[in-house]
């Protein structure tokens, strides 16, 4: 993939007519959102995004997105990077009924036929959906102890004193 930023708006209708495709970068800065959610995007995204249209007509935008952030563990509460990957598949509509009538595999995207497109919204819905559920290291990499021995002492503990002994004298 290349580094070239990718602009900041374009026009999906005409890229999707012309069977476009673009590929480059999203800076960091450009990624609110998903900076917020996490705790700091390493590096810009890496986006490749292809406007086309199906067999019946509709405007598609298809893409792949990853980027690598920094998460914090949920166990340790540790900070450590995890890679985000993402594939979408997007239809483009400017109406409710048009999104009705699409089938389950397309997610609508509702757009006017003269309105900009942002690339970085796209790119950082993706990128978020992309977040796990639970932040955690990779199975074996996390520092806190998840396994508990037995204690190294082998005498047995001393005996505490029964409380109720006191009554005993009562009798």
């Amino acid at each position: 993939m290349s580094n070239f930023e990718l602009p900041d708006r374009v026009n999906p209708y005409q890229l999707a007519d012309k069977l476009s495709r673009l590929e480059g970068v999203i800076g960091a800065k450009r990624l609110k959102r998903l900076d917020e959610s996490t705790a700091g995007i390493d590096e810009s995204a890496q986006v490749s995004l292809g406007f086309d249209r199906d067999e019946s007509g509709r405007r598609l935008i298809s893409g792949h997105v990853t980027a690598i952030v920094n998460l914090q563990c949920q166990r340790c509460l540790q900070v450590y990077g995890s890679k985000l990957d993402g594939e979408f598949t997007l239809a483009l509509v400017y109406n409710d009924e048009m999104a009705k009538a699409l089938p389950a595999h397309l997610d609508a995207l509702l757009l006017l036929p003269d309105a900009l497109l942002d690339v970085a919204d796209i790119v950082e819905e993706e990128l978020l959906l992309s977040l796990p559920m639970h932040a955690m290291h990779p199975e074996g990499e996390c520092r806190i102890e998840t396994q508990f021995g037995t204690d190294e002492s082998t005498g047995s503990p001393d005996k505490a004193p029964n409380p109720f002994d006191v009554l005993k004298v009562l009798k």
